[in-house]
């Protein structure tokens, strides 16, 4: 099986790429970046590297070409700080590259694409349980662009009989594949920074909002659980990806303090902005 990746040296990317290699050694994974000329970490030894830009519709048709692939994990995005700061960007990226992949894939006759999306699509809900059901009410750049790629896909499953997959996916942490994958800015990972680090967690809130977090590795679980254990059971391919439950920011933090305390034996002081008032 040849599983073509975008974004595959990125945060997510990198662990699911790792996770189907380790799983499925057979299977050749193939990434793509924009810049092939840059100096790749020697994790990404065991993958084909191919150079595309998402923008391009002649770059991603050549990336395509020849390359006798099965599956699409689409990954390519700006994430939700550089979508806020270039709302224009993030429509042609998010958005805009999605279609282009899609067509281009279709025309190549690639049948199978899984699409990320994000659990910001819901929008501040107030709901205890949040299902597939719930309607969507996005608002934040990051948010708008990545729902209306996902009613692309829907397109084109519909009209055109791709095989398609969107995950919604809520909070996720965990370590990067590569030490420049820049994404401490996530709470889970910036507590944990702050803790190795500083020596203590200093919260910029009060800790008391409740989010939604699920592991790296159950992402990548979940990816090869729908190629390799289910890939004739996607369902209405579109699904949740997230955690058992809900749980307080303050709590993470404490979560953090215990397991510091059981690794170094020291205690480190949990401050919440509440605190300096």
């Amino acid at each position: 099986m040849n599983i073509l990746i975008t974004g595959g040296l990125g945060y997510v990317g990198g662990r699911i790429a790792n996770y189907l290699k380790e799983k499925e050694p057979r299977t050749h994974i193939l990434f793509t970046t924009r810049n092939n000329n840059r100096k790749l970490p020697q994790w990404t030894e065991r993958f084909t590297i191919l150079e595309m830009d998402i923008l391009d519709e002649p770059s991603i048709a050549n990336c395509l070409k020849g390359k006798d692939i099965d599956i699409i994990i689409h990954l390519a995005a700006l994430n939700e700080i550089d979508s806020m700061k270039d709302p224009k960007l993030a429509l042609e990226v998010n958005t805009k590259g999605t279609y282009k992949l899609l067509d281009l894939a279709y025309h190549k006759g690639i049948k199978n694409f899984i699409y990320f999306s994000t659990f910001h699509v819901y929008g501040d809900i107030l709901e205890s349980v949040i299902t597939e059901e719930t309607p969507t009410r996005p608002f934040h750049p990051y948010a708008i662009t990545h729902r209306a790629a996902e009613d692309f896909i829907t397109y084109f499953k519909h009209y055109y009989g791709m095989k398609t997959l969107i995950f919604r996916l809520s909070n996720g942490y965990g370590y990067p594949m590569h030490k420049e994958v820049n994404r401490w800015t996530l709470v889970f990972n910036d507590l944990c920074k702050q803790a190795v680090t500083e020596g203590k967690i200093l919260l910029k809130s009060s800790g008391k909002q409740y989010r939604d977090f699920i592991s790296l590795q159950d992402v990548a679980r979940a990816v090869h659980h729908f190629i390799f254990v289910v890939p004739d059971r996607w369902g209405d391919g579109l699904y949740n990806l997230g955690g058992n439950c809900s749980i307080s920011v303050l709590e993470v933090a404490q979560k953090i303090s215990d397991i510091y305390r059981s690794k170094y034996k020291k205690e480190i002081n949990i401050k919440t902005k509440q605190d300096d008032n």
